[in-house]
């Protein structure tokens, strides 16, 4: 039998300078006969292609000659991969074979998405990568509170399930492109990741398309992964904080749920003020947590820059805009 007949999943993986974390995310998958590794990389100037060479020599490795970005690499991954099944993970992000199967399974059952519960080293929050689609009134309760009573009521879960929620398998309405699976010929049946934006949202916007072509979104809780987010690119310094997840978040919501510019802006003012409260909350921890002083005043910064540049987008895109041009107009250099 060929082995593009024995390819059961096809991994895909899109580098940028990952070394530090790519080889940690290929190794448990290296040698598996019904799993494909496909590695595109997006033209990393680290030891990131050695590693692969090393730690996993079947890869399937696709070298850009440029960045192409998250979706544009997903998209030409896909088009290289065999697999019945396609698991979008990142390199900062690890799976075991049996719970790759496991997710397979779910897909056979009926799912068109499948994703495990990922756990996140050292994080402090109380959320997981999946959850509600991100309409005004789900924003609202995750950022306003109302979502931590969401144990008693579905009705007002928020944009992200809480883990005490998650740990039974549960259809959601979109999981993180850290560890995605979905069946290759719905993926190829609606186009691949949408290429609006450089990276963030694409993945929510592919369950979008996933729900509203009839197929369910599971998070299950028979597979696990971890991720530790942060480690997928090459470390940024002192840069300012990218912002690009909430404003190309804005995007979506404007492009494919609101349905007027006082919407548009209602989600606007609610994200914004969560945002702020947040940062003000840090602020407050940073006095009363001396010892981490530093790392709650940096939290801060961040929660309040996320906030400013919101706030900073318009709430309908210019008329002759093409799709994700201001996203990449007022974010490029983040």
């Amino acid at each position: 039998m060929s082995e593009e007949r024995r390819v059961r999943v096809s991994v895909l993986v899109i580098t940028y300078n990952s070394a530090a974390v790519i080889g940690r995310c290929l190794q448990p998958l290296a040698d598996e006969p019904d799993i494909e590794i496909v590695v595109l990389d997006n033209n990393s100037y680290d030891a990131t292609l050695d590693t692969v060479d090393r730690v996993a020599p079947r890869a399937r490795v696709v070298r850009s000659s440029e960045n192409l970005g998250f979706a544009r690499g997903v998209n030409a991954a896909a088009a290289q991969a065999c697999g019945e099944h396609l698991l979008l993970l990142n390199p900062d992000a690890r799976i075991d074979p049996a719970d790759v199967r496991a997710l397979s399974r779910v897909l056979d059952d009926g799912a068109g998405i499948a994703a495990p519960v990922l756990e996140k080293p050292g994080d402090r929050l109380t959320i997981r990568e999946g959850g509600r689609r991100p309409d005004l009134w789900r924003v609202f309760c995750h950022y306003y509170g109302l979502s931590r009573l969401s144990s008693t009521s579905g009705a007002v879960e928020g944009l992200y399930l809480l883990k005490r929620n998650s740990f039974v398998s549960r259809d959601v309405d979109w999981v993180s492109g850290a560890c995605l699976m979905t069946h290759a010929e719905l993926w190829r049946e609606l186009g691949g990741l949408t290429t609006r934006w450089f990276m963030y949202a694409e993945d929510l916007e592919y369950c979008l398309r996933v729900q509203d072509a009839g197929h369910r979104i599971v998070m299950s809780a028979e597979a696990s992964g971890v991720h530790t987010i942060g480690e997928s690119s090459a470390p940024s310094g002192d840069r300012r904080p990218n912002s690009a997840w909430v404003v190309n978040l804005y995007d979506l919501y404007k492009w494919r749920i609101s349905r007027s510019r006082i919407q548009n802006l209602s989600w606007k003012f609610a994200v914004s003020g969560g945002l702020l409260a947040r940062s003000a909350a840090y602020r407050v921890r940073a006095v009363q947590d001396r010892p981490r002083r530093r790392s709650w005043l940096e939290e801060s910064r961040k929660f309040s820059w996320y906030a400013r540049d919101l706030l900073r987008v318009p709430s309908s895109p210019p008329k002759d805009a093409e799709p994700g041009e201001v996203i990449d107009r007022e974010h490029a250099r983040t």
